[in-house]
């Protein structure tokens, strides 16, 4: 498998770890628990900072090339690029409703609730869709050599949560998880 193709699996398992946790937090506050929801911003944010300006951008030259050698995936890859720009949206509006029910300004429960819900949901669709579907015509379609010059032109970025060093700003949410 590529170096490429591994890195963005390992980076969709670290999500679903902090998509678990955020939906623990969740079960509590619907439960009329007390829920830690600074911690549940902490997830969102790194869920769409590292999203959007690590794993986003690698996943979309992965798709640029799987569509450029094989054009039929052009509607899948689109896809993905229209999921991106929602996923950034509903992650933003999530993040702003945990910060006005940390702030209590008026929101309903039911509310937050459902917009939590569509982006998790989202979420998960979406990097189930990856998973299952284009990263296996990924892996068909683009050649051993693409892959190689892909790999090598790759500047990975370290991984501010899960990687060797754990950004201060993560700390916390490392321990929870």
């Amino acid at each position: 498998m590529s170096q490429i193709l591994e890195h963005l699996h390992q980076d969709h398992i670290h999500m679903a770890r902090v998509l678990d946790l955020i939906e623990r937090e969740l079960k509590r506050f619907n439960g009329n628990l007390p829920a830690d929801l600074s911690l549940i911003y902490d997830g969102l944010h790194y869920l769409t900072q590292h999203g959007d300006r690590c794993h986003h951008p690698l996943e979309d030259r992965v798709f640029a090339r799987l569509e450029e050698v094989n054009p039929s995936t052009r509607e899948a890859v689109n896809r993905l690029r229209d999921e991106h720009e929602s996923l950034y949206a509903k992650g933003k509006a999530f993040r702003d409703a945990v910060r006005d029910v940390e702030s209590e300004a008026a929101m309903e429960r039911r509310s937050f609730l459902e917009v939590a819900q569509d982006y998790l949901q989202h979420q998960r669709r979406h990097l189930d869709f990856e998973e299952t579907t284009i990263f296996p015509m990924a892996r068909t379609h683009i050649s051993t050599k693409d892959w190689d010059d892909m790999d090598m032109a790759e500047e990975q970025a370290t991984d501010p949560l899960f990687g060797s060093n754990t950004d201060p700003e993560y700390q916390r949410l490392r321990s929870a998880l």
